[in-house]
């Protein structure tokens, strides 16, 4: 079955299935770097919110051989777990006085995002730009809504005024976490080893800790954690206990690596590498950049090597 006969199929099945209670169809949702995917929107007719389902993945598993029968049901039972969102709660989330206590910020790429950008108040930041979003969070869900222009006018807030309240926001709603590759490795293998293989693991990662220490930058909700380079002192405090520069490799827009920058440092193979990740590793709508970024602990400026650079308040 080809993708368009089995987003069909699916709708189809599903619609049966819900008869008179709801209405289902095949929506086109953008997402960052001009990706656009393919949800099952499920609509009742006394409620003014709808869930999307992205439905690329159900498609990779019923390619892979999962029955249909069981998708069905899988998506059903999703729906029917958030099927009753509390809709006050949403329709109040973007007034005015509660837009501003849940504005934060995010960096996406700019070159990949050319269209979105004329539609969305920004801010540019050397070849990315800092873009706003609404959170809520209250640990059992999660929702997120792009600001655009239209609502910024209502609101009156300007990109300026946006980035002074998402910059606060953002570091109360989605503190910042920095943990060592090391550390993060050994956790991932401690339920996988016995004692004897634990210890040679360790003994390696502390070798490779002093060699060429790499460190993860996300925020406690590893949610476009990126930004957190934005946070004031962040960088700085960190070089400065690092005693050196540094080099920033944007693994995703929801995270950095964060390296010491020695006098050995290659440039070029550590670009080369980020965008081979990008195209290995990486889905094309988590990318961020193809190139490190250096931080110079003397002056406070971030730049792209050989390129513009930023200064990122100390406090």
């Amino acid at each position: 079955m080809v993708y368009k006969a089995f987003l069909e199929t699916v709708s189809s099945r599903l619609q049966t299935l819900m008869g008179s209670q709801a209405e289902v169809s095949i929506r086109q949702i953008p997402k960052n770097n001009g990706v656009i995917l393919d949800s099952l929107c499920i609509s009742r007719p006394d409620s003014a919110v709808s869930p999307a389902i992205y439905l690329d993945s159900y498609y990779e598993q019923f390619c892979a051989g999962l029955p249909i029968d069981s998708i069905i049901s899988d998506i059903l039972a999703l729906y029917q777990k958030n099927s009753h969102p509390d809709e006050t709660r949403f329709r109040n989330f973007s007034s005015p006085s509660l837009a501003r206590r849940h504005v934060v910020y995010k960096l996406i790429s700019t070159s990949a995002n050319e269209e979105l950008l004329r539609e969305i108040p920004h801010i540019p930041f050397l070849d990315l730009s800092i873009v706003f979003y609404l959170l809520f969070d209250d640990g059992d869900t999660r929702f997120s809504s792009l600001v655009y222009n239209d609502q910024a006018i209502r609101w009156h807030l300007g990109a300026g005024e946006l980035y002074a309240l998402a910059g606060k926001n953002s570091l109360s709603l989605l503190p910042p976490l920095l943990r060592s590759m090391a550390d993060v490795m050994r956790d991932m293998a401690a339920e996988r080893m016995d004692e004897d293989t634990s210890q040679l693991f360790d003994h390696l990662l502390e070798e490779q800790k002093s060699s060429h220490p790499l460190y993860i930058l996300t925020n406690q909700a590893e949610f476009n954690g990126a930004s957190c380079i934005l946070y004031p002192g962040q960088l700085k405090n960190f070089a400065d206990a690092l005693e050196s520069d540094l080099i920033v490799l944007p693994s995703s827009i929801h995270e950095v690596l964060i390296t010491p920058d020695r006098d050995n440092s290659h440039y070029d193979s550590l670009s080369t590498m980020v965008s081979q990740i990008n195209e290995e590793e990486v889905l094309r709508e988590d990318r961020l950049s193809d190139h490190i970024y250096l931080y110079s602990r003397e002056s406070g400026r971030l730049s792209a090597p050989g390129g513009d650079s930023v200064l990122i308040p100390a406090r």
